[in-house]
């Protein structure tokens, strides 16, 4: 197993409580092999001057990638609480999918984010 070149997800800025935004940000998801998982490290930057409310990140996934039609509901969700208010990297694994895109929502209004980053794959070619 080899790990796959660093490759840049896009990024989304005003990143508020009322419009889930998506990465990757030019559309589309990321396409996993069989065996592979994805290393994906988001850049969290707070935009609002203080911290009260994280970030909700949740993944989708789709079995096609022609449709790309999306599970309504995330596979899998988490939330992310910045300690300051400068850019700070978290990274998390997505495996187990055939495709799959990132929403990005801020968990209230207090806050809001930028959020970019990077991913790299890792699996066995079949």
């Amino acid at each position: 197993m080899a790990w796959g070149s660093d490759t840049t997800i896009g990024s989304q800025s005003a990143i508020n409580d009322s419009v889930e935004e998506f990465l990757p940000s030019a559309g589309g998801g990321i396409e996993l092999g069989p065996g592979e998982s994805a290393h994906v490290q988001l850049e969290i930057d707070n935009e609002s001057g203080s911290v009260t409310n994280g970030v909700i990140i949740s993944v989708y996934t789709t079995l096609d990638t022609t449709s790309e039609d999306w599970d309504e509901r995330p596979y899998r969700q988490l939330t992310y609480l910045p300690s300051g208010i400068a850019a700070e990297d978290w990274s998390f694994i997505v495996s187990d999918v055939f495709s799959f895109r990132i929403g990005l929502l801020a968990a209230a209004a207090t806050d809001d984010y930028t959020v970019g980053g990077n991913y790299r794959l890792n699996g066995i070619a079949l």
